[in-house]
């Protein structure tokens, strides 16, 4: 798995959220997964980590000494940029709840990442001891939160502060956001349960990196224990006699002078300044502090007021190796914290080294194994001094506590809970809605926004249809879908797409789309199915296979030399327009070459643009509401019947000319199948033409102006087209000999082809289709989107960004080949791709070699779904020829 994991706190700093971020990362690695870290800035690394990615920090502004971070377009494009790069990226998981957090949060929503969030720290304690105003502060974190993640319903009423309210309020609604949510310690599980929080919740305690315990050395040996000892000397736990302590104050009798550890932030809700007063209050007790912060001066002064520098050493923030080597000579670990915290790394690092651990908050005797450590009667200095005194007095308990320890040493190594998260992970990712295969019909997800007898048909429709088609992904791999008051089951992944391709889940058929183009298209292969289907497919191959390719291309080049050089300079055109009839021209000039195919261009050029968009239409219409529309129905039938009529006539001359025109009409006429002896009848060839003019003017049509949009918004893009074509053909014609050394064009071919390719595909079950498990009903409409899976962040990260660079040789392994699907895949994989590639590219290299095409300033291309695939609205642009001095032309508006 690749994981990336957001924290607030750069992993140079110290605390006890860096440490379990580390150890989480380094148990990861060991286990074979990949893990990128998103983090504050913070001190630099003394080494150079390429997996460790510092977002841009507020100037100026840190809360506790630690930098701000928000969720800022800069920051955003930052993480865009690293998820694309080395996606990808299996899970996000964030480990706080401000900035870098927060543009986990998002990241993982643009991406359509699962997400785990691991609360760590009880933020209500903290801003109520930490702020000068912890109303103020909770509410302004809550607000500002709120910009970013939405904080939805009503939280439970709870015996709090209203700082507290507002602090637990950005928590619960951090939970919320996220897939699942992890956090150390049972009791704050109740905690979070108790303010609102109802999704899934996992309790995993913290974990201390094997490695660090390991590099450390042994723990405490039990054995090791000093006895008590007279007033005047101390045996550390090591056994090493120090006589050059501070003699006892008061009297306090024979016993073992203690020697306290704290390791922890010197922040006020952890209590520093009562773990000192407590320990000045036991004779001969020693205490040494590993930490820093806001207290730490306040700790020195109240030592220094009390004459005890001698037996409280301030040794300020150190490296986690040095705080556990501490832990070994020490005899207790003093944590005086109430209700501040979760867990407490401290506390597991003490176990870890066999260090018994005196605490105030009952809640975290979950965190140490019975009898390891002692909860204080009270939270008074006097409580805590109190049991100090005892342990002094019975050093026999140390032993006692140190054996307990001993035997649970184990439990708390990283290796022993990172098998447990990579469980969760798991899970996640599997159960997640767009991984979880439904096992019945009544378990498939319908789509939002039905509406009564219509349906989706509205929203499929629609001016949004586009975005309702890429939201089907995140809410299942089969989602049911209502085309008026019928079923359709959408599949959203590569691989059940595959399953109806290539023919493994059952067979299908395409009757709805031969009712629906009858009139004009009565058996063309599209439409066909079985043996039928797979027989004229072979019987049409001939016409399209490579070596006639050549001769189309040069009849495609040099009809789009000439529209080029027929352009009119300095003023506004519609490249749009200017597409679709580039297209027809070279579509059926190479359908039919003849002279005698003149009136029947005419025909094509008149009719076909009006006619392939009611069949979008009549497709998606269910039957008994296409009979209604009797107007557009009469008008379709007369005018397929033209169409047909003047197909005919070229087809019959053909006939009857006898002689190869080297064209596809040529190869269609002429064609006997070498297996069966059969040849295709007239009705048969007007079919196929028809098709071919159906599935290449809108579609080819639509792509090639999306690639001179594409080309035109981004001067980048347009800058390494034109050099590319400088370098090929200089200011001559691109001929087709130059097609192979354009790899650049073609980049930015195959990135239009994905972000707008077709975005339907409709088929039926011929019987009972069986997909993972999932059987649909015979009949059952059965609809795929290549658009949509071109859109998912799982198979291609940061999707909406047109971004030819996806394909080149050093990124093209990084896509899933099962999820390129602009063409089809399996039986139905389209057969005129090749010839759309070589058109697109002609034609494209012929307007970019004359033309530097300027934008309208103010025009916002919109796409409509009139085709198969999404076309441009329009594209008005002036003409100003390559070698003159062309108006500024900055980036257009996106669409």
């Amino acid at each position: 798995m690749h994981i990336a994991l957001f924290t607030d706190f750069h992993p140079g700093t110290v605390g006890g959220i860096q440490t379990s971020v580390a150890a989480q990362r380094r148990g990861l690695r060991r286990g074979g997964h990949r893990v990128t870290v998103f983090t504050a800035p913070g001190p630099e690394s003394t080494e150079p980590d390429p997996d460790l990615v510092v977002l841009s920090g507020v100037p100026g502004l840190s809360v506790n000494g630690f930098a701000t971070v928000l969720p800022t377009r800069a920051n955003n494009r930052l993480i865009d940029t690293i998820l694309t790069a080395r996606g990808p990226v299996d899970l996000v998981h964030t480990h706080t709840t401000y900035g870098v957090a927060m543009a986990g949060i998002k990241a993982a929503r643009r991406h359509g990442i699962p997400l785990a969030q691991t609360l760590h720290s009880r933020d209500d304690a903290f801003i109520e001891h930490t702020s000068p105003a912890p109303y103020a502060t909770a509410l302004a974190l809550r607000t500002l939160h709120g910009i970013f993640v939405p904080h939805r319903g009503r939280m439970p009423a709870n015996p709090e502060s209203r700082a507290a309210r507002h602090a637990w309020r950005t928590m619960t609604a951090q939970a919320q956001a996220a897939d699942t949510v992890i956090v150390p310690s049972a009791y704050f599980a109740r905690l979070l349960r108790s303010h609102g929080y109802v999704g899934p919740l996992h309790v995993v305690s913290n974990g201390v990196d094997d490695d660090l315990l390991d590099g450390v050395g042994p723990a405490n040996d039990a054995a090791a224990i000093p006895v008590a000892t007279a007033p005047g000397s101390s045996i550390g736990s090591s056994g090493e006699r120090r006589d050059n302590e501070q003699p006892a104050e008061a009297s306090g009798g024979p016993g073992h002078r203690l020697r306290v550890l704290w390791c922890a932030r010197m922040s006020a809700e952890k209590r520093p300044l009562a773990a000192v007063e407590a320990v000045l209050r036991v004779p001969g007790c020693r205490l040494d502090v590993y930490g820093e912060g806001d207290q730490l001066e306040p700790a020195r002064a109240l030592v220094a007021a009390r004459g005890a520098g001698g037996r409280v050493h301030f040794h300020g923030a150190r490296p986690n190796p040095e705080c556990l080597r501490a832990m070994r000579e020490h005899d207790i670990l003093l944590f005086p914290s109430w209700r501040a915290e979760t867990q407490g790394m401290a506390l597991l690092e003490a176990v870890a080294m066999g260090l018994p651990v005196v605490h105030c908050d009952p809640d975290l005797s979950e965190s140490i194994p019975a009898d390891g450590g002692i909860c204080t009667p009270g939270l008074d200095p006097g409580d805590i001094a109190a049991t100090l005194r005892e342990l002094a007095a019975n050093p026999d308990r140390l032993v006692s506590m140190r054996a307990k320890l001993a035997a649970e040493q184990g439990s708390v190594r990283q290796s022993k809970l990172t098998a447990r998260i990579t469980e969760i992970y798991a899970g996640l990712i599997t159960g997640s809605p767009r991984h979880r295969m439904p096992r019945t019909l009544a378990e498939i997800p319908t789509a939002p926004g039905r509406l009564p007898l219509l349906g989706h048909s509205l929203r499929a429709l629609g001016g949004n249809s586009l975005t309702f088609v890429r939201s089907l992904a995140a809410t299942g791999p089969v989602v049911r879908v209502y085309l008026g008051p019928r079923p359709a089951y959408v599949l959203t992944t590569p691989d059940l797409v595959r399953q109806v391709g290539f023919g493994t889940a059952g067979d299908f058929h395409r009757d709805d789309l031969g009712d629906a183009v009858h009139e004009v298209i009565r058996g063309a292969s599209n439409v066909l199915s079985g043996t039928p289907h797979d027989l004229r497919r072979r019987m049409i191959a001939p016409a399209l296979r490579q070596r006639r390719l050549h001769d189309y291309a040069t009849v495609a080049a040099d009809l789009a030399g000439s529209w080029a050089d027929a352009l009119p300079t300095g003023r506004r055109v519609n490249l749009m327009d200017e597409a679709h009839r580039l297209v027809l021209d070279t579509l059926s000039s190479t359908l039919f070459t003849a002279d005698f195919g003149a009136s029947a261009k005419t025909e094509v050029r008149e009719n076909v643009p009006w006619l392939l968009g009611q069949v979008v239409q009549r497709s998606a219409l269910p039957a008994p509401v296409r009979r209604l529309r009797i107007m557009a129905n009469r008008r379709f039938a007369t005018k397929a019947a033209a169409l047909r009529g003047e197909i005919g006539a070229v087809v019959t001359a053909y006939r009857t000319a006898d002689h190869d025109f080297h064209d596809v009409l040529s190869a269609l006429v002429r064609h006997r199948d070498p297996e069966t002896g059969a040849t295709l009848s007239d009705e048969e060839i007007i079919d196929e033409l028809i098709l071919m003019l159906a599935a290449g003017v809108g579609s080819t049509a639509s792509i090639l102006a999306w690639v001179w949009y594409e080309i035109l918004r981004d001067p980048e893009i347009a800058g390494s087209v034109r050099a590319e074509l400088r370098t090929v053909a200089g200011r001559g014609p691109v001929r087709p000999d130059h097609l192979d050394a354009l790899p650049y064009l073609r980049q930015v071919i195959l990135e239009t082809l994905r972000h707008w390719g077709p975005w339907v595909s409709i088929q039926n079950a011929s019987g009972p289709v069986t997909f993972d498990g999932l059987t649909l009903p015979g009949d059952a409409t059965v609809v795929y989107s290549p658009y949509l899976i071109h859109h998912d962040p799982h198979y291609y990260p940061d999707p909406c960004t047109f971004d030819p660079d996806r394909w080149s040789p050093a990124r093209i392994d990084q896509i899933d080949k099962k999820a390129i699907l602009p063409f089809g895949v399996g039986t139905r994989h389209c057969p005129g791709n090749n010839f759309a590639m070589m058109t697109i590219t002609l034609a494209t290299a012929a307007l970019f070699t004359r033309w530097t095409p300027v934008p309208h300033p103010t025009y916002r291309v919109r796409p409509s779904n009139g085709d198969f695939v999404p076309s441009p609205s329009r594209l008005p642009v002036t003409l100003h020829p390559v070698h003159s001095t062309a108006p500024g032309h900055p980036r257009s508006s996106s669409v």
